[in-house]
């Protein structure tokens, strides 16, 4: 078992973001005392590792606008701890690199074989970078991956990674 730093209680809620339309998320709220105590200051999306109910978690904790901060909970963390609304669940985590990104094997192979992708990949800041990783890795199947990769890499080198800047032109160019 590893320890972590900071830890704490809170009930699993839903919580909606968007103005025009609203997307909902199962989140922990961090509790208020750690806000001073962790650097939001420099990180106002703080990386963090850790456990929701001792299932490993690599997260974020997200600004909600209103001085709060949430985690969103994973289905399959509530599925695997039987957790639903409501209950209460243990939180213990540290900060994370900030800078870490998981770049899926393949997306590393092709940036590898492309020079002119690498240093476009090496100029987009580590979010942007974690998002086009995120695009690739979710996918379920092989094929699919393959096609997100190919998604990835044409926001990569015609839209500044924007991925919805590349949807866009997709549903335009139809």
């Amino acid at each position: 078992m590893t320890i972590y730093p900071y830890q704490f209680e809170a009930p699993i809620e839903k919580f909606g973001v968007g103005k025009t339309r609203k997307i909902w998320y199962t989140v922990l709220f961090l509790p208020e005392h750690f806000h001073e105590e962790l650097p939001f200051d420099q990180y106002p999306r703080l990386r963090v590792e850790g456990e929701i109910a001792d299932i490993p978690i690599n997260n974020a904790f997200m600004p909600t606008g209103d001085k709060r901060y949430y985690v969103i909970i994973a289905p399959h963390i509530l599925k695997d701890a039987e957790l639903e609304l409501g209950d209460i669940v243990e939180m213990r985590f540290c900060i994370a690199d900030q800078n870490h990104v998981d770049v899926p094997p393949a997306l590393t192979k092709t940036l590898k074989a492309r020079k002119d992708l690498i240093k476009k990949w090496e100029a987009l800041t580590p979010g942007k970078q974690r998002m086009l990783a995120q695009h690739v890795m979710s996918a379920k199947t092989a094929p699919t991956q393959q096609k997100r990769l190919i998604e990835a890499l044409e926001a990569l080198d015609h839209f500044k990674a924007d991925l919805r800047a590349w949807r866009q032109h997709q549903k335009k160019n139809k």
